[in-house]
């Protein structure tokens, strides 16, 4: 019992040791705005169509062994067209950041 709890202890003094390492990076730079040419949209495209053959692939395998009932393998693969169409519409201009409230794309609100 002591070992398990001088373990858990050290982890714990050890995680809230590397905290320091992390803060002191600062805020992230401001996003670049970038246009991309057509023949890089339809390269984005073409690797984003082959991303998702294969994961609609891979889902239906689960759904086939039984892992996912046919009812979540459908709501994946709805999930995964309505993400597909958005990045489309948004020019395959991937939004890393989903923190609603922060100034993390100033340019859009001019």
């Amino acid at each position: 019992m002591k070992k398990t709890l001088m373990t858990l202890l050290t982890v714990c003094l050890l995680s809230f040791g590397f905290n320091g390492y992390a803060a002191a990076e600062g805020q992230p730079a401001a996003p670049q705005k970038v246009n991309l040419t057509d023949d890089q949209k339809q390269e984005l495209d073409k690797l984003h169509q082959q991303l998702f053959n294969s994961k609609k692939e891979l889902i239906n395998k689960y759904v086939e062994y039984g892992v996912f009932k046919k009812e979540q393998g459908d709501m994946m693969l709805k999930k995964m067209e309505e993400r597909y169409k958005k990045l489309k519409e948004n020019g395959y201009m991937m939004r890393w950041h989903h923190h609603q409230g922060k100034n993390l794309h100033p340019q859009k609100q001019q």
